[in-house]
C-alpha cells in the first residue's frame, strides 16, 4: 500500500513538472533599462541604443514564459519625430537556468507605448528547438531618473518544442 501511493505520488508530481509541447499563452512583463548610445539629428535623438531588463509572469500562474528574467538589446530608429520602429532580440531564463531567445521588430512613439511582432529564434535545455510567434504591447512609466527608462505590458505567443 505504501509503495502504491509512493508511486501514484511521484507519478502526479512527474506530470505536474512535464512542459507541453505546443500552446498558445498570454501574460504580462515589466522592463527597466538604460540607454547605451544616442545619435542625434539636430536637436532630437535620431537613433538610439538600449538595453533594458524584465520579468514576465504567464496568465496560467505556471509553464514556459511563467516567472522568468529576462535582457534586451534594441536599436530604436526615430522614423519621423515622435514615431519610432525598433528592432532587437531578448532572451528569457527560467528556473532551471534554460533559454529562449526571441527577435523582435516594434512600432511606436518616443517615449510612448510600441506595438510589437515577435519570432522566437533559439532554444537552451528542455526549449532545445523550440519555434513559435507572438506579439506584445508595452507602454511606459514616468523614468525614475535621466537616460533610463520602465514600463510594462500583455503579450501572447504560440510556441512549439519537438
Amino acid at each position: 500500500m505504501t509503495m502504491s501511493l509512493f508511486l501514484i505520488l511521484s507519478f502526479g508530481m512527474t506530470a505536474q513538472a512535464q512542459l507541453a509541447k505546443k500552446g498558445k499563452i498570454s501574460g504580462t512583463f515589466s522592463f527597466a533599462g538604460k540607454v547605451l548610445g544616442m545619435h542625434m539629428k539636430d536637436k532630437a535623438p535620431a537613433f538610439i541604443l538600449a538595453e533594458f531588463y524584465g520579468s514576465t509572469k504567464n496568465d496560467s500562474g505556471n509553464g514556459i514564459f511563467h516567472m522568468n528574467s529576462f535582457k534586451c538589446h534594441f536599436s530604436l530608429e526615430v522614423v519621423q519625430m515622435p514615431k519610432t520602429q525598433n528592432e532587437g532580440y531578448c532572451t528569457f531564463r527560467d528556473a532551471d537556468g534554460d533559454t529562449i531567445t526571441f527577435r523582435a521588430s516594434a512600432k511606436g512613439s518616443l517615449g510612448g507605448p510600441s506595438d510589437a511582432k515577435s519570432r522566437i529564434t533559439h532554444g537552451t535545455g528542455k526549449y532545445k528547438g523550440i519555434t513559435g510567434s507572438g506579439s506584445y504591447k508595452s507602454s511606459p512609466v514616468p523614468a525614475f531618473e535621466q537616460g533610463t527608462f520602465q514600463g510594462g505590458g500583455k503579450w501572447k505567443t504560440s510556441y512549439q518544442i519537438p
